[in-house]
């Protein structure tokens, strides 16, 4: 089975990247310039991702943690990955024990350091031992 994820960055050499990145390791990978554009697809049932990988800052200073908020409400199901230049500096927006469901990886980040947080979000056993 192959997993989706959906990216939303705003930045073209980031979205660019990660999409060769995972697509080359079997993911399916839609990227988005911005939430609204990932929240209008998740909404319109157009894409519904296994995992998303989030930017904190594209069209605001928070629109990264409003729509991880949203996400994890309307799709508790489905994964998330901040993938920040703010790093653990977000950390205080969430609430205590959020630590176990909350994933934040700073920009740049290695692909493999990237492929093996999602492997395990997504319990992929397969490609992790691929890239052992």
């Amino acid at each position: 089975m192959t997993h989706r994820i959906a990216h939303v960055d705003d930045d073209a050499d980031i979205r660019d990247a990660v999409s060769r990145i995972l697509t080359k390791h079997g993911y399916e990978v839609v990227s988005y310039l911005t939430m609204q554009d990932f929240i209008d697809a998740l909404e319109n049932g157009t894409h519904q991702p296994d995992l998303a990988i989030l930017d904190v800052m594209v069209e605001s200073m928070d629109s990264g943690l409003t729509t991880y908020a949203y996400v994890h409400e309307r799709f508790p199901e489905m994964q998330a990955i901040f993938l920040t230049s703010l790093g653990d500096m977000i950390k205080p927006y969430f609430e205590d024990g959020s630590h176990e469901w909350v994933c934040i990886l700073e920009k740049p980040v290695e692909p493999t350091s990237l492929l093996a947080i999602i492997n395990d979000r997504l319990g992929n056993t397969e490609t992790s031992e691929k890239l052992a």
